[in-house]
């Protein structure tokens, strides 16, 4: 029993002297000396003044980790928030919770997602057309935005070819989207649809079509059957 409590005590000092280590922190503050009022990057660094800054991080130490996770969890605390304004269509607040959200964290291609569908439903609800047009520029830089941090986060690429083809004005901006939108959610029968509406448009029919069977295989919608139908009768006829 006294061995066990003995070796409990060895691996309590130990855990506290490596708290203490000197070397603690140290990388830590060499970076912030760089910071400092007056620092030069290229002269030699002054021991002194990093061992003042690693002395003041230690001594901070719990309060700095408090304010990390505080942070963390602030940043969080708005994507609930935001994701709550969604549910009940309150667009506006949603769109300032997801831009708060993103100050702790920058590089979620989710919320600059959500962001934009927020920002897109508060634009249609504009009376002014020079407000509607910037703020729905400001949806596609979102949604580009989404995809540029994660790539195969697929959503954004349909959102923006709507956003393209139905409010900007601009929907043979959309093909590139749409494309690699239904090469990859291969079965989700909306991005097909969409897809052969634009090549249609576009005077690419062999591939409209392609698009259009496509849909007819995948809905589970007779009504949205019956449209894709009639679509294929268009073509048709006005080929043969």
């Amino acid at each position: 029993m006294k061995r066990n409590r003995a070796v409990l005590l060895l691996i309590l000092l130990m855990t506290v002297l490596a708290g203490c280590r000197p070397g603690r922190n140290r990388d830590l503050a060499e970076e912030v000396y760089q910071l400092e009022p007056g620092a030069d990057q290229d002269a030699p660094e002054v021991p002194e003044k990093i061992r003042e800054i690693q002395k003041d991080i230690n001594h901070w130490e719990d309060e700095l980790n408090d304010a990390l996770t505080a942070a963390k969890n602030t940043g969080r605390f708005y994507r609930v928030l935001g994701m709550k304004y969604m549910e009940y269509d309150m667009f506006g607040p949603a769109r300032d919770s997801f831009s708060r959200s993103l100050e702790f964290t920058p590089e979620n291609a989710r919320l600059y997602y959500y962001r934009g569908i927020a920002v897109s439903r508060v634009a249609m609800t504009r009376q002014d057309e020079g407000t509607r047009q910037q703020e729905m520029e400001m949806a596609e830089a979102d949604y580009i935005r989404a995809i540029q941090v994660e790539p195969i986060f697929m959503p954004p690429y349909y959102s923006l070819a709507v956003l393209y083809i139905y409010e900007l004005n601009r929907p043979f901006e959309a093909d590139l989207y749409l494309e690699k939108y239904v090469s990859v959610e291969r079965s989700e029968p909306r991005g097909h649809l969409l897809y052969g509406q634009l090549l249609e448009q576009m005077g690419r029919l062999e591939e409209a079509l392609d698009h259009y069977n496509k849909v007819l295989s995948l809905s589970a919608s007779d009504e949205e059957k019956e449209q894709v139908k009639e679509y294929i009768r268009r073509i048709k006829e006005d080929k043969w």
